[in-house]
């Protein structure tokens, strides 16, 4: 059973649905959100809807980027109710060629997949290490399967999730000692506005359709995402893929020094480890050549 979670990041998507599950379970939840009056609306229709008490919620509003309002936020939160799973939920991208974006983009995309992801835990982590000598703890970071791959047109996006599966695969070191268990969570494409924003853009879909597979009809939505997530969590899993097909086969190339906690697992990776290298290979070679005609098509280079 989920107890005390805290949520960043949860006005919307993933991890809006993981607070109604969460909810749902009879879960205490802080909800925190850059606009505390549109979580405190949504907070207060999730708990006519599912019958649950007031009690159980606490909306604050905080930017993950800003580490003053943020830290404020969830040291509150754990005054309220000691943290027993701390979700580092938000994030956003801007899709779009290098060359195109902003240094504003830019700067958006860093600051909140990055360090929105490191703000909320470095400002409760202290709390969360005594917590853990009586309660198990998890830390959740969500993560993408940009975080194991490319995600064609949206290149500060990809290198900020690299950057997220680097820090929670050091914290699950750091924190080996403590009775704290870190969790990255891989979704890959999901049913949000993010997928509105790529569909207007003909050239970039096209590519992301070859570089990285991207199909609207078999996107996941929020709530299946946050389903897996969750059974992933409760189980101690580090590495939570929620694809069927290529989250398994990315694992598998990009695990690294990063073993599934199962034998058997570890045992069947290792053996398809060598075949999907191979079709890996022969894949890259494929997306190389429909990538220059799409680029020939669309005369992306003309003056």
């Amino acid at each position: 059973m989920l107890q005390c979670p805290a949520t960043a990041g949860a006005s919307s998507g993933i991890g809006l649905e993981i607070a109604k599950q969460a909810l749902r379970e009879g879960a205490y939840l802080t909800l925190v959100a850059r606009n505390g009056e549109k979580m405190g609306i949504i907070a207060k229709s999730l708990l006519k809807q599912l019958e649950c008490s007031p009690e159980q919620v606490l909306v604050k509003a905080a930017d993950v980027t800003n580490y003053k309002e943020i830290s404020k936020a969830v040291r509150e939160s754990f005054d309220w109710r000691p943290i027993d799973i701390l979700i580092n939920n938000a994030g956003l991208t801007r899709s779009g060629f290098m060359e195109d974006f902003t240094v504003e983009d830019i700067n958006v995309v860093v600051q909140t997949n990055l360090l929105g992801s490191v703000y909320p835990l470095h400002a409760v982590l202290p709390q969360l290490k005594l917590r853990s000598r009586d309660h198990p703890i998890s830390i959740v970071f969500l993560g993408s399967l940009a975080s194991l791959c490319w995600l064609y047109g949206n290149g500060v996006y990809t290198g900020t999730k690299y950057a997220v599966k680097g820090i929670a695969e050091n914290l699950r070191l750091e924190l080996a000692p403590y009775n704290m268990r870190v969790n990255l969570v891989c979704p890959g494409f999901v049913k949000t506005a993010f997928l509105d924003s790529v569909d207007n853009e003909e050239e970039l879909t096209s590519g992301m359709g070859v570089a990285s597979f991207y199909n609207r009809k078999s996107a996941q939505s929020p709530e299946t995402v946050a389903k897996i997530a969750l059974s992933g969590i409760k189980r101690g899993t580090f590495l939570i893929t929620t694809t069927f097909g290529l989250g398994p086969i990315l694992v598998i190339l990009t695990r690294g020094f990063a073993p599934s906690e199962s034998f058997l697992l570890n045992l069947v990776e290792a053996l398809l480890a060598g075949p999907a290298r191979i079709i890996s290979y022969f894949s890259q070679a494929k997306i190389y050549w429909s990538l220059r005609s799409i680029h020939r098509k669309y005369n992306h280079d003309s003056q």
